[in-house]
């Protein structure tokens, strides 16, 4: 009790302290917020119109603001409740009271998006180089979160193929294990391939944030590159959203999310999704003769993809309670997912397969505690764990060789890539989040943050038993253990201006594993051992004027390599215990701009400075003859580059917009490797087969109550372009002979018809249009022009759940 009566002091000081801060003259605004039914609104968006003034209203509806004298117009918002203005005329030190009563409005999307955008507008507004998207305006697209995230300034979505087929993330430079993706906060490691970005369907997100570079502490993260979290939908109304839509190569998805929370906070949420394709698009490549066995180089043809068909299944269910005395959420999870997979081709399209295949099976456990206010106020408590089981099946047992028309011819040896393969192995992964948040004051506050992971493999190949010319591997431990210890502190200036997040991670990890210490012909794997522990640190600041914020951040960041780059995957992927982890240092400068032009037009910009000095860098690596995969520490690389977007929104009827990033990625690696200490040729070269050079600008028109009040139609236009990129050196080779994925420009259009204010929605959507030969990873072919139709319903209750 005691504690309790000298922190409500110290506020009230603190308070009076900004009170009689900045100029001197601040008035304060404070206020109760509540419904129709004299139940307070919670979560309320409160602003002072034309300044970067903002807060929250709490969970008993209330809130306070300091405002210059003068006349002030105060903005409030929240979803489902129609939007409160008022001007108020405040003089020096006035304190002002309001009783504000928010009128419930019928379901409405525009006032949807709007709330969100707050949502949005408040993760910008940290210290940190965060870009957050809303994915509420993305629901009736057939968006996967991949595409999502590929629309973000200084993202580059890499995919190998169609439907299914694999995903690499480029964050201002960094890629794949360097940028980490979670769920609401909790790590997505272990998750499954049915669970990657580009299987989601956008409707499961309410909004994604993208930190680069320097990652808050609450993530508990070793990514160097930066973090995606992605935010699920956390209304307490009861909802159903199911979709369906068809296109092109027998493309088949499907999407169905249903919550229901109780008054007494009983909820129980489930989000269910699928989706198939035959993938078998054309691709425009040289074909080997298989008699010959060799492949007429410079002659092409258009082939049919035969063997890369793809469905899976998921289902993330949630049940619990939200909004209780005891707990703002309390949910226990299961998460099952399914996945089968044909296998076309290797890493390159040189290494064709016919038969090739694998499959999946994922189920996944987990429980959410969170609760502010723990024990006493200013506390804040937030706890997650999860256990996850994946089986994991690969086959390869024909002897035959295949090409790109579909022909086969009979081999000596069974298996079309390497030995053959019957094989199965489980993943075993647990990890354990604790966060524990201290409001000291309103300007001072501390954070603790520690994450535990850990993963383990066991194999077992069918083949080794029936075949003895494949003798068994030695059986060897497959085993990894993380942890990382996270401390913060954040102040925040009286006038909310100037705001700074000081912070430090301990980084402990534990690895067993195989190491070759033959070559690739003639493999001897021995089981080895490490252990090592590393710290990092680091600082972001961030100060408002009137519609500008700058930013500037520094992190000393470390990455741990991970189950793949340790074990390999079982199918192309080769692994090695003995990777070290990365070090970086992550220096950022940004700006970002707010404008009202007019009442009824609004300018956005940012741009973001950024430079990496990396050690250690772990680098792809892909064996061009066999077609498979591996990585490798690469020294020294450093990275310089600039993203920026710009976005004009006019009332509710036009936007448009876009964003580019370029990157200057060099190798600084200075010696060759070997004993020699000759200089590289490959000496600040450009690093091979990373984008540095691309960029989108999209438009969309609304028509509003088209053929039917509450009615809209929107058209909507996207730009996309990547420049050139080397696979390998650019110093090795002539220019005339050097691979290259080439210049791409393509562009996508889309047509949505919402009716009923968005509860019935039909969208039709043609992607690369101009039928672009796209290009992505190590020059893998990517599907051409198609076409979808999709139908959404939705439909929700207009009321919250207060306790």
């Amino acid at each position: 009790m005691l504690k309790k009566v000298l922190i409500s002091v110290a506020l009230l000081l603190i308070n009076l302290q900004a009170f009689t801060q900045g100029d001197g003259k601040n008035a304060l605004i404070l206020g109760t917020i509540k419904n129709e039914k004299g139940e307070p609104v919670e979560y309320a968006a409160i602003s002072i119109k034309n300044t970067p003034l903002g807060t929250q209203s709490n969970a008993e509806g209330k809130f306070f603001l300091y405002v210059l004298p003068g006349t002030q117009t105060i903005y409030i918002q929240s979803v489902g409740y129609v939007p409160y203005e008022k001007q108020l005329k405040l003089k020096s030190h006035e304190r002002v009271s309001l009783e504000i009563q928010l009128k419930y409005s019928q379901h409405n999307l525009d006032e949807v998006v709007v709330e969100a955008k707050s949502q949005v507008q408040m993760v910008k507004e940290t210290p940190f180089n965060v870009v957050a998207l809303d994915a509420k305006a993305f629901y009736n697209t057939t968006s996967d979160l991949g595409k999502l995230l590929d629309k973000a300034s200084g993202i580059k979505i890499r995919e190998t193929g169609g439907v299914g087929s694999g995903l690499n993330i480029s964050l201002n430079g960094f890629t794949g294990n360097n940028v980490k993706i979670f769920m609401d906060g909790v790590p997505m490691h272990g998750f499954g391939s049915a669970f990657q970005l580009n299987n989601i369907p956008v409707g499961l997100a309410d909004r994604i944030e993208v930190y680069k570079g320097v990652v808050p502490i609450e993530f508990g993260s070793d990514a160097m590159g930066g973090v995606i979290n992605i935010v699920t939908n956390q209304s307490r109304r009861s909802y159903l959203d199911f979709s369906a839509s068809y296109g092109s190569f027998n493309t088949l998805k499907t999407n169905l999310n249903v919550g229901y929370t109780a008054k007494s906070g009983f909820t129980v949420q489930v989000n269910a999704y699928q989706n198939s394709s035959d993938n078998d698009y054309k691709v425009k490549t040289e074909v080997k003769d298989l008699q010959s066995g060799t492949t007429p180089l410079g002659v092409y043809h258009w082939v049919r993809r035969f063997n890369d068909a793809y469905h899976n299944e998921a289902v993330v269910g949630k049940i619990g309670f939200v909004r209780t005395k005891w707990a703002d959420r309390f949910l226990l999870g299961a998460t099952l997912g399914n996945e089968y997979a044909e296998v076309q081709q290797g890493y390159r399209m040189t290494v064709v397969f016919g038969e090739k295949k694998k499959t999946a099976q994922s189920n996944l456990y987990s429980l959410n505690y969170e609760k502010r206010h723990l024990f006493f106020k200013g506390l804040n408590v937030k706890l997650n764990a999860n256990y996850n089981i994946s089986n994991n099946h690969s086959t390869d047992t024909v002897s035959k060789s295949y090409n790109w028309f579909g022909e086969s011819i009979p081999k000596k040896t069974k298996g079309e890539y390497g030995n053959p393969t019957l094989s199965s192995f489980t993943n075993k992964n647990q990890s354990a989040t604790a966060n524990i948040g201290y409001q000291i004051t309103r300007q001072h506050s501390l954070m603790l943050n520690d994450v535990y992971t850990a993963y383990k493999r066991s194999n077992n190949n069918a083949m080794a038993i029936v075949d003895p010319d494949n003798p068994p591997e030695p059986d060897i431990l497959r085993r990894s253990k993380k942890n990382i210890l996270g401390l913060s502190y954040r102040y925040m200036s009286p006038n909310e201006k100037w705001k700074t997040n000081v912070f430090g991670k301990h980084y402990l990890m534990d690895v067993t594993g195989p190491v070759n210490t033959g070559d690739s012909s003639h493999p001897n794997y021995v089981e080895v051992s490490s252990d090592y522990s590393i710290t990092g640190y680091g600082i972001a600041t961030t100060y408002t004027f009137k519609n500008l914020q700058l930013k500037a951040s520094f992190e000393k960041a470390h990455r741990l390599p991970n189950d793949n780059e340790l074990f390999g995957d079982e199918v192309l992927e080769s692994g090695s215990a003995d990777i070290r982890a990365e070090e970086s240092l992550n220096y950022n400068l940004g700006a970002t701009l707010n404008r009202n032009l007019s009442e009824s037009s609004v300018l956005s910009a940012d741009v973001s400075l950024f430079y990496r000095d990396t050690h250690d860098f772990i680098r792809r690596i892909v064996d061009a003859r066999e077609g498979g995969g591996g990585s490798e520490n690469w020294g020294q690389v450093k990275n310089i580059g600039v993203d920026a977007e710009v976005h004009y929104y006019y009332k509710n009827k036009f936007t448009v917009g876009g964003n580019a990033t370029y990157q200057d990625m060099r190798n600084y690696e200075r010696y060759s490797r070997g004993e020699s200490r000759q200089l590289s040729v490959t000496y600040k070269d450009r690093m091979p087969n990373i984008p540095y050079f691309f960029g989108n600008a999209d438009a969309t028109y609304y028509f509003h109550d088209l053929w039917g009040k509450g009615n809209t139609l929107s058209l909507g236009y996207t730009f996309n372009f990547m420049y050139q990129v080397y696979l390998n050196w650019p110093s090795l080779g002539s220019k005339d002979s050097k691979d290259q994925i080439p210049t791409q420009l393509w562009n996508d259009f889309n047509v949505t018809y919402a009716i009923q204010n968005g509860r019935y929605n039909i969208s039709f959507e043609a992607m690369d249009v101009n039928n672009e030969l796209l290009y992505d990873v190590f020059y893998n072919q990517k599907p051409g022009r198609r076409f979808f139709l999709k139908f959404r319903y939705f439909i929700t209750t207009n009321k919250k759940t207060n306790n």
